[in-house]
């Protein structure tokens, strides 16, 4: 669990485990309990006047109220209830239904747009839910480089992260630095990272906004902290935690935070984002390559995206026109399985 997470917070888990627990158990309450582990966690509980007037207050509905209202609904209002008093944005509990909901918004495709405009590359990745986000983006960078791009533009703006293991991936294409960050737990730091001796070389620039975040600004971050990459748009989220995914035995699901990540050189963002180094407010995410094409043609409609190109093309000489040559013809659809911040 992150270092630093209140008392209460820890309390909070202990109480979801009991309820759990008496709610699978048997209609005696405390006496379906027989792992140790609950039995200590109902010691402790019991050892606070806050603690007894929990289970107090459980028994008395469970015995006087469960004529009306089922076992369930119960236990998914009570770990609500739990979630909501910790005071965690990111921690997040999800029944059976909002599971099951969550997970088929989660499959819907996700867009990859990758474009040739001259010789400046154009790759926008809009999550890192699915396990092949890294893969994705990986195979339409070939793309690009195969059609002779000397510049890559990399649009993170709207990315509210996913996966980790994708974020790393897309590093791994740029950095060949062993540590490209680290993720810090209560039992320490440990670094992340791949090494790939044959990372590609060309300029890149990467367009961040206020959406930006999580594994999104893991990349953007390390990028920039690196020098391999400048920053253009707005200050990111600053989301600087992860979470890991519980599945919960009746069915649903609780992503609780448990780690805190830095960026290669040491910095934590969460609650501050990250600066870009080209600040450029009121840009237009283009929704499709046809909105790329107007955007790359008339700087007013992307003005973020216009300071990329512009630093870009000074980079490698000018050349490219602005036509823009689609890697995609159309948008590339990406498998996303289930979402979850990054454990991630």
């Amino acid at each position: 669990m992150v270092r630093g997470m209140k008392r209460c917070r820890l309390r909070a888990l202990r109480s979801l485990v009991v309820v759990v627990a008496l709610v699978a158990g048997s209609a005696g309450g405390a006496q379906g309990i027989v792992d140790p582990r609950y039995e200590a966690v109902l010691a402790d509980l019991l050892s606070t006047p806050e603690g007894l007037a929990f289970l107090e207050a459980y028994r008395a509905i469970r015995r006087d109220y469960l004529g009306s209202i089922e076992s369930a609904e119960l236990l998914n209002e009570a770990i609500r209830g739990m979630v909501e008093g910790m005071d965690d944005p990111y921690v997040r509990y999800l029944d059976v239904d909002a599971l099951a909901a969550d997970l088929r918004a989660a499959r819907d495709p996700n867009v990859v747009v990758a474009a040739a405009m001259g010789d400046v590359g154009y790759l926008r990745l809009t999550s890192f839910d699915s396990e092949r986000s890294g893969e994705r983006f990986a195979a339409e960078l070939e793309t690009l480089l195969a059609l002779g791009i000397g510049s890559l533009v990399v649009d993170l703006r709207g990315n509210a992260g996913g996966l980790i293991l994708g974020g790393l991936q897309v590093l791994d294409l740029f950095l060949s630095d062993i540590v490209l960050g680290y993720r810090e737990t209560r039992f320490g730091q440990i670094p992340l990272g791949f090494a790939n001796s044959r990372s590609v070389g060309l300029p890149v620039a990467v367009l961040v906004d206020r959406d930006t975040a999580s594994t999104a600004e893991i990349v953007a971050g390390a990028l920039q902290s690196k020098g391999r990459a400048r920053l253009y748009g707005e200050v990111t989220a600053g989301k600087g935690v992860g979470q890991s995914t519980i599945p919960l035995s009746n069915g649903g699901e609780l992503r609780l935070v448990t780690f805190a990540w830095s960026l290669p050189d040491g910095r934590n963002i969460d609650g501050w984002g990250l600066t870009p180094d080209v600040p450029v407010r009121d840009g237009h995410v283009p929704a499709d390559v046809a909105e790329l094409l107007a955007a790359a043609a008339t700087s007013e409609l992307d003005p973020v995206l216009a300071a990329a190109l512009r630093d870009l093309r000074r980079l490698v000489g000018g050349v490219g026109s602005g036509t823009l040559v689609s890697a995609s013809p159309a948008p590339v659809a990406v498998d996303v399985g289930a979402a979850d911040e990054p454990d991630e």
